[in-house]
């Protein structure tokens, strides 16, 4: 039994240890939430599972096409990325620093004062661990003249529409997430289920040994990731850093860069994304 086929044998252990029937796939179309839905429909055939997409408007075709050909059911968000731009703002630096700036932008507008820890961490007193924001980020947003900005974005175009499916059905979710893949992802899954009870029994599968698995069975990826590492909402600005937003700008129609670049405009405009098109 070679590396593959024992890991294989191992989720199959991991996956004994659930009732199916509690349980569904959250299905993304991208290569490991693919991997756990071959694993469950083709190699170990487990009857009960329901595989359950999310449409946010942001995928890139071949994704949003996989996720409409392989889920059971697909759920939609209840506001679209303009009207979460329109009502919260729209991401920009990063998750955690769009938080604190979020709130304290909100504090703000309704004429309040931010609360203290909010207020430390934006102009950078706060000395109990992470400062808070960036220098960049912390200039751009006491300057006055900052646009909206949120981490609220991911929470309604992926979050809250499996959050309202499981509180309608009762049933957990099973997450395609290896922890991998960012750190933030090692300290939140360590083991296969999380704290609220989602599965998560690829959390140790490394990426080396995913590869290993697709080519020995064949397992079918999608052509995008001939060209980007990783999908998900594609030219969000969170890729910015890593030059991965303007390669996913790049691979876009024109209609689809034109909506996503009026989308992120302000926040290309600030992190220096190159978003003109040559």
């Amino acid at each position: 039994m070679n590396d593959v086929d024992f890991y294989l044998y191992d989720l199959k252990t991991k996956f004994d240890k659930i009732n199916p029937k509690d349980y569904y796939l959250s299905y993304s179309g991208g290569k490991d939430s693919h991997l756990l839905y071959w694993f469950i429909k083709e190699y170990a055939h487990i009857d009960g599972i329901e595989v359950v997409g999310d449409n946010t408007f942001m995928e890139f075709p071949e994704i949003r096409d996989r996720i409409y050909k392989y889920s059971d059911k697909v759920l939609s968000p209840t506001l679209k990325p303009t009207e979460i731009k329109e009502k919260y703002g729209i991401p920009c630096f990063s998750k955690e620093q769009d938080f604190y700036i979020y709130y304290y932008q909100n504090a703000l507008r309704k004429g309040k004062q931010p609360a203290k820890t909010i207020q430390q961490k934006i102009d950078g007193t706060y000395d109990k661990g992470f400062s808070g924001i960036s220098k960049k980020a912390r200039e751009y947003v006491l300057s006055g003249n900052a646009h909206q900005i949120t981490h609220l974005c991911c929470y309604y175009l992926k979050k809250k529409p499996f959050h309202d499916y499981e509180k309608a059905t009762g049933k957990k979710a099973i997450l395609g997430v290896r922890s991998e893949e960012s750190l933030l992802r090692k300290t939140q899954y360590t083991s296969c289920f999380t704290s609220a009870g989602k599965f998560t029994p690829i959390h140790d599968l490394t990426q080396e040994l995913e590869d290993k698995i697709i080519k020995q069975y064949n397992i079918e990826v999608p052509k995008i990731y001939d060209y980007i590492d990783r999908t998900g909402c594609a030219g969000c600005p969170y890729g910015s850093w890593k030059g991965e937003t303007e390669k996913e700008l790049e691979l876009m129609t024109d209609t689809k860069r034109e909506y996503v670049t009026n989308l992120f405009k302000e926040s290309y405009d600030i992190l220096g994304v190159n978003y003109k098109k040559e």
